[in-house]
């Protein structure tokens, strides 16, 4: 017999929270891909600052402002640094579901509270499902508006010209699960 403990989450929960890591995960490297290719822009042989060795993604995501946002034409401009804005608000609610034990109250089943310590507080976050989902969609549509400033007219223009087709639709045009192995 396998003895496990329970997270106390449930399934949708995991799989929002499997999600929200996930976008941000490609977050932070979209962030870095184009602040590192400021710098081979600038000069394909450079030593890369510091803050590229990618210890603490706040210090490429200040680089990316400058390097990437600050610097595009204006509507596109205005766009980034909205997203910078979105992005260090969200970044507190992404180091509690990551970094944090997860606690159920039996009075209130439908929330979830992150419990964590920084420095010497204990910090709790109150999530529920609803907070989670949204949460993910907000990071998905930062994602879109860093990769197309510019909208839809962005998406083509970067659009390879044979097209494009998702790992999702690929599995489903061809028949096979990949979570089958």
């Amino acid at each position: 017999m396998i003895r496990v403990l329970s997270t106390e989450l449930k399934d949708q929960e995991i799989y929002i929270i499997g999600s929200i890591v996930s976008q941000w995960g490609f977050l932070e490297a979209d962030i870095f891909d184009q602040t590192l290719q400021t710098f081979i822009d600038e000069k394909p042989e450079f030593p890369l600052p510091k803050q590229m060795n990618n210890l603490k993604f706040t210090e490429v995501l200040n680089l990316w402002l400058k390097r990437v946002a600050e610097i595009a034409d204006k509507p596109k401009k205005l766009v980034l640094k909205n997203q910078y804005e979105r992005i260090i608000f969200l970044n507190d609610y992404r180091q509690a579901i990551v970094h944090s034990r997860w606690q159920y109250n039996p009075s209130s089943p439908q929330e979830i509270t992150a419990v964590r310590i920084r420095k010497k507080e204990i910090v709790r976050v109150k999530f529920t499902f609803e907070d989670l989902l949204n949460l993910s969609q907000q990071l998905g549509e930062i994602r879109y508006n860093i990769n197309y400033p510019g909208g839809e007219e962005d998406r083509l223009a970067k659009m390879p010209a044979w097209g494009y087709m998702s790992r999702k639709f690929n599995e489903i045009m061809s028949g096979n699960d990949v979570s089958e192995g």
